[in-house]
């Protein structure tokens, strides 16, 4: 059940994290010299309806169809501990099947939630925020985010969270919608916030085997075209 939305955010927290953004340094070249393996949310068309699946920086392909659980960790970046900027929703227009100049919007489905050991607990003391540009929502209020489908995009909102937040693993459930396209099923990101990285993997594991369906032959990349490099602008 997804967690109900109450408006207890901390304002003053908020302002301090916000007021550092524009000079948050991107945690992709971070997982990238580490090497790491790193998914962006790569959105593409499924004859009408929206699907999500992992986008890599480094092939620059949809290397993965069905993808439904990412991953994010707090503290990458010491000098911003409490914000991040992965993941980031990534393709190329052309190779994942959607319009240029299309507005894709990021829908914020539930309130944040908290690993306990065995699964997930509401969590109505603690607040996420989500900023992309002059646009932000967070998880007492819900809301979307809009971003413009280009020729080749890797867009990056920054996730960020109350300070004062206690070590643990936080879960956001999103979708995302196109005018003219069914929208995607749910997905999930998990924040780990200071968590012992085993106790945060089983808590992602948790969500695979609990919150997403079984997966269909869609698991694994087997489309034409989807193989493709992305494109870059000269």
């Amino acid at each position: 059940m997804s967690a109900p939305f109450s408006f207890t955010a901390s304002r003053a927290a908020r302002l301090m994290l916000v007021a550092s953004l524009p000079v948050l340094i991107s945690s992709v070249a971070v997982a990238d010299e580490e090497g790491e393996e790193h998914f962006d949310i790569g959105v593409w068309n499924d004859s009408g309806v929206l699907r999500t699946g992992g986008w890599d920086h480094d092939t620059e392909t949809l290397e993965v169809a069905d993808l439904r659980v990412y991953e994010a960790h707090f503290g990458e970046d010491p000098g911003f501990p409490f914000a991040i900027d992965e993941p980031g929703i990534g393709g190329a227009a052309a190779d994942v099947g959607l319009p240029i100049g299309a507005t894709l919007s990021l829908n914020l489905n539930s309130g944040l939630r908290i690993w306990n050991g065995n699964g997930f607990d509401d969590d109505f003391a603690t607040t996420m925020f989500i900023d992309y540009g002059p646009a932000s929502i967070d998880s007492q209020t819900g809301g979307s985010i809009d971003f413009l489908i280009a020729d080749d995009y890797d867009l990056h909102p920054i996730y960020s969270i109350d300070p004062s937040s206690i070590a643990g693993s936080y879960l956001l459930e999103f979708n995302v919608s196109m005018d003219g396209y069914a929208s995607s099923e749910s997905f999930w990101i998990a924040f780990n916030l200071g968590l012992d990285d085993e106790e945060f993997e089983t808590s992602v594991e948790w969500v695979e085997g609990n919150l997403v369906p079984a997966p269909g032959a869609l698991a694994l990349l087997a489309m034409a075209g989807f193989g493709s490099r992305r494109r870059r602008n000269a």
